[in-house]
């Protein structure tokens, strides 16, 4: 069996099990046999938490509401700031996603945000955006959602709950709300 371990301690996502990893070992592994989740905060306070799998696919996105906001962007390898309006952009939907055109053409991945004003594409885009084009997002099936889990506590994980297709999604995490002393163990088994 081969392991993977996470310590968590902030909002940002975090990508247990990424689609096309440096080493592909996914493709050898599957998809995890199990997942621990202990919440190991030293105040008492219960911990709230996501974990979804995301598509990896044009063929499986959703409109984000987010729509590009400035004239056209032409594609470069070289990183590129978008206005954007609609829904707001914010780092849950976009910071590390994959972002897509409603026909499935990937646009790039968006390294960070300035909620409901920017977008930034760190290393380029792949195809030109232009005024008005929507902006998808990989869809997001959620394993759990606002999940608490109380001080002190572990939850396990197991099949046929982590049964999922490793070569088309992407496994995240998100610890929804953070203190300073919040912490969360993650263990993931193959």
């Amino acid at each position: 069996m081969a392991f993977a371990y996470h310590n968590v301690s902030t909002t940002d996502k975090t990508t247990l099990c990424a689609v096309n990893s440096v080493t592909d070992t996914l493709a050898i592994q599957g998809p995890p046999k199990y997942i621990t989740l202990c919440n190991k905060d030293a105040s008492g306070d219960a911990c709230v938490v996501d974990l979804y799998i995301v598509s990896q696919l044009g063929t499986d996105i959703t409109d984000t509401g987010t729509n590009a906001n400035e004239i056209d962007n032409y594609t470069t390898s070289s990183s590129v700031t978008l206005t954007v309006d609609g829904t707001n952009a914010t780092d849950d939907l976009f910071k590390n996603e994959q972002v897509w055109k409603s026909d499935g053409t990937l646009f790039g991945t968006c390294t960070s945000v300035t909620p409901n004003v920017t977008m930034v594409f760190g290393g380029g885009i792949l195809q030109n955006i232009a005024d008005n084009d929507s902006l998808y997002t990989g869809t997001r099936y959620y394993i759990l959602h606002d999940v608490s889990i109380p001080k002190g506590h572990t939850l396990v994980l197991e099949s046929p709950e982590l049964n999922y297709d490793p070569t088309i999604y992407s496994l995240v995490f998100l610890l929804t709300s953070v203190s300073a002393t919040q912490l969360v163990d993650i263990k993931v088994t193959y």
